[in-house]
């Protein structure tokens, strides 16, 4: 091994030549001492470091030395640097390979996985949409999915900012959705909030954004008794499923979700004097078991409908189908809101001409206000009519509901059966009255 002591130049690193065959030469800089310039019998050039360390000889390897201006390895200058840090190093008693191994494990260490929408999205899947009702699943994905999952599937979630959501709720409001846009933002809210819980994120930035569909008016829709006169017979012309479905929902006052998905076998006592419907915890948004008592007239349009029947194998008579409402008998009935506007349609067909009759816009939730307000107006007790719309019962009885588990079947069976006299006195006045014309 050969030494030799000078002062090390880049151009001199760049000329020296490889060692002699099976030996290396150490070429130490005059300007450092015990920093040095390696050559193997290969011609790789590497800077080292000979020095000691509380009394043991240090034989340190600094890095590669960098030949061509811009080319792979350590600059000298660089080198001579590091060479000076690590003896003030050795003097203080450090072991610079320490460092140098910390420095290695640290850089070589995996680093964590990003936390991306994609991930987050299908975390809260499985953690809380995957337990909701089906309707509230659709209700909580749709903004996750639009406004996140679509523009940004690889984006890390601590990276969507406040702007980010105002932007994507501007777009719905724009679009002539206010009320989808807080519904959207309220769901947005939830997950961001629900990340936060599962230590996945440190802030919410839903937090200080204003509903940007404004402050909404909860809706008083009531249908008149000329309306339900008007209505009625539109909704027997427009049939099975959707028309029936409509007239249904007037009569027993229920959720349109839950009687659309009703089966005949959740029905028992149909010809009997205790007709009722049970709708099971799992099927019903209140999350506990519901029961429906039929009044007559709710009997009289379920014993009106159609059985469709399922052909399941060639050859094989056709099942019927357990779903009460449905076009195809395998699922229930679906596409709402086209079936809705036929029947707007037909409301508009029926009074063409008569300027001074116009039915305000309705929807299919004011059936169940109308029922709920007819009931009320029967002096129907208030604890009954939600007991009825399968309200949650501290909403009207507050600490009391703890305690109270009664049923109060008899008495929705009166409530309903009251709401059904009068309705049907609405729909088929009495012959006798007699129509005054002007």
């Amino acid at each position: 091994m050969a030494k030799d002591k000078k002062a090390l130049t880049s151009a001199a690193i760049k000329r020296l030549p490889p060692a002699p065959a099976g030996k290396r030469a150490e070429h130490f800089d005059a300007v450092l001492p015990s920093f040095a310039l390696r050559v193997t019998d290969k011609g790789e050039k590497s800077y080292i470091l000979l020095t000691r360390l509380n009394g043991k000889l240090l034989r340190l390897t600094i890095g590669k030395a960098q030949i061509e201006e811009d080319g792979p390895g350590l600059s000298l200058a660089d080198a001579r640097q590091q060479a000076r840090d690590w003896l003030m190093m050795c003097q203080k008693g450090i072991d610079p390979r320490a460092e140098k191994r910390a420095a290695l494990e640290a850089a070589n260490a995996p680093r964590p996985s990003v936390f991306t929408v994609t991930k987050a999205i299908a975390a809260y899947e499985k953690g809380h949409i995957s337990r909701l009702k089906p309707r509230s699943q659709v209700e909580a994905r749709r903004p996750l999915e639009k406004m996140l999952l679509t523009p940004w599937p690889d984006r890390a979630l601590a990276e969507v900012t406040k702007a980010d959501i105002r932007e994507g709720l501007a777009d719905i409001v724009e679009a002539g959705n206010p009320i989808a846009a807080n519904r959207a933002l309220a769901n947005l809210k939830a997950f961001f909030n629900w990340c936060i819980s599962e230590d996945r994120l440190e802030a919410n930035p839903c937090i200080g954004i204003r509903p940007p569909g404004g402050e909404e008016i909860s809706r008083d829709r009531v249908l008149s008794s000329d309306e339900i006169r008007l209505l009625w017979p539109v909704m027997g012309e427009a049939g099975y499923p959707f028309g029936c479905l409509a007239q249904f929902l007037l009569v027993t006052a229920q959720r349109r979700d839950e009687a659309s998905s009703m089966r005949w076998s959740e029905i028992s006592d149909i010809d009997g004097p205790n007709p009722i419907w049970t709708i099971a915890a799992t099927k019903n948004k209140g999350g506990r078991l519901h029961e429906v008592p039929l009044s007559p007239l709710a009997v009289q349009i379920l014993k009106s409908l159609p059985r469709i029947g399922i052909q399941f194998q060639t050859g094989r008579p056709a099942d019927l189908s357990d779903y009460v409402f449905t076009t195809n008998g395998r699922a229930p009935i679906s596409g709402f809101s086209a079936s809705k506007a036929r029947l707007d349609a037909m409301i508009a067909k029926e009074l063409a001409g008569d300027e001074h009759s116009q039915l305000a816009r309705w929807t299919l939730h004011d059936l169940r206000r109308t029922a709920a307000s007819g009931m009320a107006r029967a002096d129907i007790p208030p604890h009954v009519v939600s007991r009825v719309l399968n309200h949650s019962p501290g909403k009207t009885e507050g600490v009391t509901a703890i305690y109270n588990r009664y049923g109060y079947i008899r008495e929705k069976r009166h409530a309903l059966a009251s709401w059904s006299s009068k309705l049907e006195s609405i729909i088929a006045p009495p012959n006798n009255i007699v129509q005054i014309r002007g």
